[in-house]
């Protein structure tokens, strides 16, 4: 979407436009009433969200689409899609100036909740091309693998598709997203750890994915985090981390408005990290098709 139609759809939901059109509003009259907006918005808004396939026209009165449907219900977080979390960001990065000060989160117009909610559901809209990418190039690295921890998941979809290929699958995030998640993999043959992502799992796993959870996290959290890996891995087990490495000025400025300590970081840097954990052999490479890259590295027998 082009910014001024984000910034539109963010007015819309920060004046509680959105919430008229989800409840009962059907007309611009009765949006203009019910937010407290002047007949000009509604109008225009209105308008703008039926170009957008937002709302349909049906009788005389407007309707929401399915487009609209993660901003009416966050049960199934593969109903979410990608956009409520866009807005989050574009709340944040508006206040970024206020950020930048202060060094705090902002509070992303939202409650955590709904936050935590938003973010799972941007996660279970990457598209599959990429978790099937990123789980073989994790496989790659360790082809000979029959067990694995998938840590730091947010929508659970890498360990699914390592479910699917016949491994042996455990899951492991904190407790709130486990929760939020359980409905969606109860189908699927994965175990569910619930627990602190920097604490370590007695899974003794041949392979330990870390798919997109360094660059959010603080320096110390992330080496926190490899070194649970490390130790939930079986010896001569393998810890893979996919994640968003080098230059990249647009998550920068996402990580820096909506993260505490955030980061994109070099993979020189994460090697460094592995290197510290208790991984030999550290190395990178790409994964390919998407605009991720892979760090591995592996767990030695104490001498």
């Amino acid at each position: 979407m082009d910014y001024r139609e984000l910034l539109l759809l963010r007015a819309a939901r920060q004046t509680g436009v959105l919430d008229a059109l989800v409840s009962t509003a059907g007309t611009p009259a009765e949006v203009a009433e019910q937010a407290g907006v002047s007949e000009r918005a509604a109008e225009a808004t209105v308008g703008a969200l039926v170009d957008l396939g937002f709302l349909q026209w049906v009788g005389g009165g407007v309707e929401p689409t399915n487009r609209l449907l993660g901003f009416i219900t966050k049960t199934d977080v593969r109903s979410v899609g990608s956009l409520p979390r866009k807005l989050d960001v574009v709340d944040a990065l508006v206040d970024l100036p206020a950020a930048m000060r202060s060094g705090k989160v902002p509070e992303f117009g939202v409650d955590e909740e709904t936050r935590l909610r938003n973010r799972l559901g941007a996660a279970a809209a990457r598209p599959d091309a990429e978790v099937r990418a990123a789980v073989t190039a994790a496989v790659r690295e360790h082809p000979d693998a029959e067990s694995v921890l998938v840590v730091g998941d947010d929508a659970g979809q890498h360990a699914v598709e390592f479910a699917q290929r016949g491994f042996d699958v455990a899951f492991r995030h904190e407790a709130a997203v486990v929760d939020s998640l359980r409905p969606l993999l109860a189908p699927e043959p994965v175990e569910l750890v619930p627990g602190n992502v920097t604490d370590p799992v007695d899974a003794d796993a041949d392979l330990v994915l870390l798919p997109h959870a360094l660059c959010t996290r603080s320096e110390a959290d992330a080496r926190d985090l490899l070194a649970a890996a490390c130790e939930s891995a079986a010896e001569d087990g393998v810890v893979v981390t996919v994640d968003r490495f080098g230059s990249d000025p647009a998550l920068t400025a996402e990580l820096l408005a909506t993260t505490e300590a955030g980061a994109v970081r070099e993979q020189s840097t994460v090697i460094e990290w592995f290197v510290e954990a208790g991984l030999a052999d550290a190395a990178t490479t790409n994964v390919p098709g998407t605009r991720y890259g892979v760090v591995a590295g592996r767990r030695r027998a104490v001498q």
